[in-house]
């Protein structure tokens, strides 16, 4: 006989679980302030609230800071290329900025240079004759460097000069062509060939939203065109086989990364939080593409999800190593697609890791399949976090990990760095992100992770414990250090958005100076560089959907065969469910609870093999 339905009112209550301590202290699986999400921003806004003056900028000391921009918010997710380190020691760097805090009329390139000794001032000015924004940044010619930016109407626009750091830049606007494409948004771009005279680009057609139409089906498609003559010429806007409106509904602003060329292969990863991650790839200078599936989203046509689901967080980077293999890592998160809209669980974390040697990741995404496999490559640090009431909490609308960056140098040492939510709060009680890192190296076709080696980047208590660390581009190139170019603010969270988000926002609500602040990561030196990484016999995932409302699934990771059992129990430790499964092979398995059984309340479940058991909390409703 059913007892009486209760539910309870605390959620709190949690069991530790130390089977992965060497991968991460804490298993977080939490779902928590739902938030809905709004992408593809590049809008005037209107609002100005005054700056809270207590707080005041920290000493850079030896960080330097190459633009001070009022517009604060660099990408809506993944980030561009903004800065090159030359062979001879130079470098040069990008931001979008603007001295104004209302509409923005200025907005446009903000431009510095390092000639080997010292920086030029902070830039006064655009470098377009007009408004642009989402400046990309690379070498071009032997000497010269190259900036591509876009207009809100649409227009690419094409800045280049011959010698980098000095003289005057030849603008030039790309055509948006055939005639059916009303213009292009948000660019990304990279160069190879003989001294950098080969420019690819992809970009986005404008949506409907921002004045544009849709194309072939689609409201916002991501094409592709390149210039093999140094600009002088470029092909038509092409889209891709596999981007198609057969495929997606539309691909969205900034969803998108280049890898940095090898010889003739080229590389770019796409993907969102309601459609598949995939890589594309050309082998043959951008002739042909293949396109390789990493992540099979069961929404890229539309739909309701039937509770949270693990997902990418339109956050990633893609790098090619010595071998040209491709090695993708983006933001994982937790979403949920109902008739009123998505939304995100605002705690979630974790960095994913794929090369294209792998097989299709799980579509379940769970942590505890990824751990085993080294998949799951980066975790919130500051364990504190997850202790901040809800409304401390700062909405990026991204993963608690979000916004990485893959270095792989000449060496195939790997370096990846990322946006990583801490318990640091600002003035006004918002938390604060910081730069963190993680190194490696190329073992064979993978990436072997050190252990133990995340890093707070930003971790100098005088320049950052007060400071919102956001934005990080790194150079694809590296000499002792990796350089990493990130935006640095007072107030936890973007002006920008908050404007946008008016009543589901938590963050900076006034336009304050924001520093673009080159930081110098030194590479770690390591003894034994072939040390093993020991793998958990097993692990367990997080039911899938919790909470419950009819039948749920847990997956199981075997490292070895051999049996499992499964129980479910109260609060008082009372067994209420058990399954037994004998002779189980290696790889993933998998229990079905069916919780129309169980009353609504918390439950706990235990999967067991041989003396090795691990508990996790299920919420039924």
């Amino acid at each position: 006989m059913r007892m009486k339905k209760f539910l309870f009112l605390v959620f709190a209550l949690g069991i530790a679980v130390s089977s992965f301590a060497q991968y991460r202290a804490v298993s977080r699986a939490k779902v928590i302030a739902p938030v809905n999400k709004v992408k593809n921003i590049d809008l005037p806004v209107v609002g100005q609230q005054p700056p809270n003056s207590y707080v005041s900028n920290k000493s850079i000391m030896d960080d330097p800071v190459t633009a001070v921009t009022r517009y604060d918010m660099q990408s809506n997710t993944s980030n561009e290329r903004r800065i090159y380190l030359y062979p001879d020691g130079t470098i040069g760097t990008t931001a979008t900025w603007s001295t104004q805090d209302v509409g923005w009329t200025d907005r446009g390139t903000g431009y510095n240079y390092f000639n080997g000794t010292a920086w030029d001032a902070q830039p006064v000015a655009r470098v377009e004759a007009f408004r642009t924004g989402w400046p990309s940044y690379h070498p071009f010619g032997a000497t010269g460097e190259l900036i591509i930016s876009h207009q809100a109407t649409g227009d690419l626009v094409m800045n280049t000069r011959s010698v980098k750091g000095t003289g005057a830049w030849t603008e030039t606007i790309l055509p948006a062509l055939p005639s059916t494409i009303t213009g292009m948004l948000w660019p990304r771009a990279v160069t190879n060939g003989t001294n950098h005279t080969n420019i690819h680009i992809i970009a986005v057609t404008m949506p409907t939203g921002n004045g544009g139409q849709v194309y072939n089906g689609m409201d916002g498609a991501l094409l592709y065109c390149r210039s093999l003559d140094g600009g002088v010429t470029f092909s038509d806007w092409a889209q891709l086989p596999g981007t198609t409106s057969a495929e997606y509904i539309s691909i969205t602003a900034d969803i998108y990364a280049f890898a940095e060329p090898k010889g003739d292969t080229l590389a770019f990863t796409v993907g969102d939080s309601n459609q598949d991650q995939f890589l594309m790839k050309s082998t043959d200078n951008g002739t042909t593409w293949t396109k390789t599936i990493i992540y099979n989203s069961p929404y890229n046509l539309g739909g309701t999800s039937p509770g949270w689901y693990y997902c990418p967080d339109a956050t990633m980077a893609v790098a090619l190593d010595n071998q040209g293999i491709a090695h993708v890592v983006f933001g994982l998160q937790q979403d949920s697609l109902s008739s009123a809209g998505g939304y995100y669980n605002i705690l979630a974390e974790g960095i994913v890791y794929w090369n294209e040697n792998m097989p299709q990741l799980d579509q379940s995404l769970d942590p505890n399949i990824l751990i085993p496999n080294h998949q799951y490559v980066a975790w919130v640090k500051d364990l504190n976090l997850f202790n901040l009431p809800q409304t401390q909490l700062t909405y990026w609308f991204t993963s608690q990990t979000s916004n990485p960056e893959l270095v792989i140098d000449k060496n195939n040492k790997v370096f990846l760095a990322w946006a990583g939510g801490t318990s640091l709060v600002d003035a006004n009680n918002y938390n604060l992100r910081h730069i963190y890192g993680r190194d490696g190296y190329i073992d064979g076709d993978t990436i072997m992770w050190h252990n133990d080696t995340l890093v707070d980047i930003t971790g100098d208590w005088i320049q950052y414990n007060f400071a919102d660390c956001y934005y990080p581009s790194a150079s694809p190139t590296s000499d002792a250090y990796v350089y990493i170019l990130f935006q640095k603010d007072d107030y936890g969270g973007c002006y920008l958005k908050s404007t946008l988000y008016t009543g589901t926002f938590q963050g900076q609500t006034a336009p304050d100076d924001n520093s673009i602040t080159l930081i110098k990561w030194q590479k770690p030196i390591w003894v034994g560089i072939n040390e093993q990484h020991e793998k958990p016999t097993f692990s367990i995932g997080q039911n899938i959907p919790n909470p419950v409302n009819g039948l749920t699934k847990v997956n199981v990771y075997l490292q070895n065969a051999g049996g499992l059992s499964l129980k479910v129990t109260n609060l008082t430790g009372q067994t209420l469910m058990s399954m037994e499964k004998s002779n189980v092979q290696p790889g993933v398995s998998q229990f079905v609870i069916d919780g129309s059984q169980l009353f609504s309340g918390i439950y706990f479940y235990t999967v067991k093999q041989g003396d090795k058991s691990i508990t996790k909390k299920m919420i039924v409703q």
